[in-house]
């Protein structure tokens, strides 16, 4: 695919035909270095805010911008992008011209982080907050990280920040967070405050413990791979069991061939909890898997109300339908999608498929309200980068999933008690409707249960 991409960008450097590219596919990816000082001086930093502004201008998905004034944004924020106090603020502050649209997809990342996306790399304390009885608590904690071997656990409630109480920087910070599709993302932006820095940074926290025990310590932000992975397992229940940490191109063809190796159990759930989304067409390819015959789920709009293409009309790369074709034998034992409010983008489109269809429970919690699409990101200026929304879903009983989210089937969040427990009540209710799908009886475990051969688990 990189190989057919590098070609048809040689073509239409050659031809410079906007008919070639009409919605600047190829085009984006194509100049827009960082200085060579690393450094941008004023006129730099003009051309990258004209830039983004001149492009979502032209290329945004709603040509009303949300009700937006897009004109006094643009003349209220560029003072103040201009003249901020360094290269770390004025790209921030570009990136809050394109939050004025409140949409999750629109985004200016800096040139450092656009490295570390193309790298699939970052920088983190791996840990995961939320808000609970008015107590701030981890929801999450990498298993690699310092945060994990201090003894940090889920269901531990963070009592100071830095010498600050834990609760009132939460609230300040999601106060000041950027604007998303939905109010949840001030929560993933409040997380992004307090995981990402300059990597061994020193954060000074105290944390509770679900047994009472207070513990005061510093974690050390690192540098951590954001690679996709992938796990498969097939549950002595008889259940299968799929994840994936993203719908990234690189593991299109192991997550198929690991959904493949489910096809002699009794029942499937497909986790896609934390799956921020990715690449709208592995979305379609790994719903096609569970349905029989052609079905359109969603018709596609764009700005211009006509189809992406390619190569003067004769490459339709999204097209105004969304179908899904089934194979020739489909999977089709009862399935489980699990979601919660971090799962986004193409993981709503797949889950939104699949319920449309009559093909698919969905349990956990509302999803991100996320579903818009963008055809990469486009260099900026500088040598940051734009994604902004181009691409937009409405399904064929007339819902549309951006600034809503799926709301599922069945509802299962976990409480604080979940947390410090260890246990996964969205997994158990899946269990319990699967086992209910086979006449209420116990499902028989196979002969030999065992993990298919999958990499990296995410």
């Amino acid at each position: 695919m990189k190989q057919v991409l590098m070609v048809l960008t040689l073509v239409f450097m050659l031809t410079g035909c906007a008919t070639f590219d009409p919605h600047g596919v190829l085009s984006r990816h194509i100049g827009n270095a960082a200085p060579a000082s690393g450094k941008l001086d004023s006129v730099g930093r003009a051309e990258a805010f004209d830039f983004v502004w001149n492009t979502i201008n032209a290329g945004y998905l709603d040509p009303t911008f949300k009700g937006v004034d897009w004109k006094a944004a643009g003349e209220r924020h560029r003072p103040l992008a201009l003249n901020a106090a360094d290269d770390a603020a004025f790209w921030k502050q570009l990136d809050l011209l394109t939050a004025e649209l409140r949409d999750a997809h629109t985004r200016v990342e800096s040139p450092q982080r656009f490295k570390e996306i193309r790298e699939q790399a970052g920088i983190s304390l791996g840990v995961l907050l939320t808000e609970m009885d008015g107590q701030l608590v981890v929801e999450r904690v990498g298993s690699a990280s310092e945060a994990w071997l201090a003894g940090l656990r889920p269901g531990a409630k963070i009592l100071r920040i830095q010498n600050e109480m834990a609760i009132d920087w939460w609230r300040h910070t999601l106060a000041a967070a950027r604007e998303g599709s939905t109010p949840w993302n001030r929560q993933r932006h409040a997380n992004n405050e307090f995981n990402t820095g300059k990597a061994g940074e020193a954060v000074a926290i105290e944390f509770e413990r679900p047994d009472g025990s207070r513990v005061s310590t510093t974690l050390a932000r690192n540098r951590v791979s954001g690679k996709p992975g992938v796990l498969a397992l097939k549950l002595s229940s008889g259940l299968g069991y799929l994840r994936f940490s993203a719908f990234h191109e690189s593991i299109r063809g192991e997550t198929l061939k690991a959904l493949e190796g489910l096809r002699d159990t009794r029942g499937i759930i497909l986790d896609l909890r934390d799956n921020g989304g990715g690449s709208t067409f592995f979305a379609r390819a790994l719903a096609e898997q569970f349905v029989s015959g052609k079905h359109e789920v969603a018709r596609v709009s764009t700005r211009s109300g006509r189809p992406v293409t390619l190569l003067f009309g004769m490459l339709d790369l999204i097209k105004p339908e969304f179908i899904l074709e089934g194979p020739e034998k489909p999977l089709s034992q009862p399935l489980v999608i699990l979601m919660n409010p971090a799962s986004a983008s193409a993981s709503e489109l797949t889950a939104t498929a699949l319920q449309s269809l009559g093909r698919a429970r969905i349990i956990g919690d509302t999803s991100c309200g996320c579903l818009l699409g963008y055809l990469g990101y486009a260099k900026v200026p500088g040598g940051g980068a734009l994604a902004f929304s181009e691409i937009g879903f409405e399904f064929r009983d007339g819902r549309r999933i951006e600034g809503i989210g799926l709301i599922p089937d069945e509802v299962a969040r976990p409480t604080l008690a979940d947390l410090a427990s260890g246990r996964d009540a969205s997994f158990e209710a899946a269990v319990a409707w699967l086992a209910q799908k086979q006449g209420g009886s116990e499902l028989t475990p196979p002969a030999s249960p065992e993990p298919l051969p999958t990499s990296r688990d995410p």
